[in-house]
């Protein structure tokens, strides 16, 4: 299941979000097409992914969650602590690498761009600490040619990256017993049981259609979700029928 974003809509978010980062809070994550979610629950880092990289556990979620990217490293990381816009330089890629893999923390307050668009945004020192804690990772399609990444930012806005050439590809979800298919979202769209980190840090999964609801239809509406209450999800086990905790969604 994927979601498709009209303009009007898509112009609503871009307000949400803005809205979110000044008054310190952000209960969800958006991408450009289709809604993605912080998978660690209770962090208020918004992952705001774009382009054709695939956003990653905001978390220590084990390898092997289908529908996730099996990641080969090729060459040694490079890290740097940024300042503002600055471009990272990470030598010539060698045979084989297809795309990059980044980890990313703020390190102060502020968005944060990607090359392919895509960003986080931490609205508060509290957004800080759990980005310290768990690092946002991600994966950005490498050009030919390419040896460098940037990051975009404010000056004074801090950030901390981690970025690795690789080979990475995108495994397939699999299907329970009832026929539902479950893992992470990807750019192929998203499976019926989405994969989680529930608030007691066990592994588990949400129905998409509960994370979705109902589309909004115009910019207030879509404006005004941003204000509902927290709400709660239950976390199943990958057959969507055993319960294992619990994950917030919503302010």
């Amino acid at each position: 299941m994927s979601v498709e974003m009209n303009e009007t809509f898509t112009v609503a978010l871009r307000r949400l979000l803005v809205e979110q980062v000044e008054h310190g809070s952000t209960g969800r994550s958006w991408s450009r097409r289709s809604r993605r979610w912080s998978i660690t629950a209770g962090a208020a880092v918004a992952l705001l992914a774009g382009g054709g990289g695939i956003a990653a556990a905001t978390g220590a979620f084990s390898s092997g969650v289908p529908g996730s990217q099996a990641v080969s490293y090729l060459a040694a990381p490079v890290s740097i602590a940024g300042n503002g816009t600055e471009t990272v330089q990470l030598g010539k890629a060698p045979v084989g690498a297809n795309a990059i893999a980044i980890e990313f923390s703020c390190l102060t307050p502020g968005t944060f761009n990607f090359a392919d668009g895509s960003g986080v945004s931490c609205s508060s020192q509290a957004d800080v600490s759990n980005s310290l804690t768990y690092p946002d990772t991600y994966t950005l399609s490498l050009s030919p040619g390419q040896d460098s990444t940037t990051i975009t930012a404010d000056p004074g806005q801090r950030w901390r990256l981690t970025a690795t050439y690789v080979t990475a590809t995108t495994t397939p979800w699999k299907v329970n017993a009832s026929g539902q298919t479950y893992g992470s979202q990807n750019q192929n769209g998203t499976p019926d049981l989405v994969a989680v980190i529930a608030t007691n840090r066990s592994e588990g999964y949400v129905y998409a259609n509960q994370l979705e609801g109902p589309q909004p239809t115009t910019p207030s509406q879509a404006v005004a979700e941003g204000h509902q209450e927290p709400g709660t999800l239950t976390v199943y086990e990958s057959d969507g029928k055993t319960p294992i905790g619990q994950f917030v969604v919503g302010k």
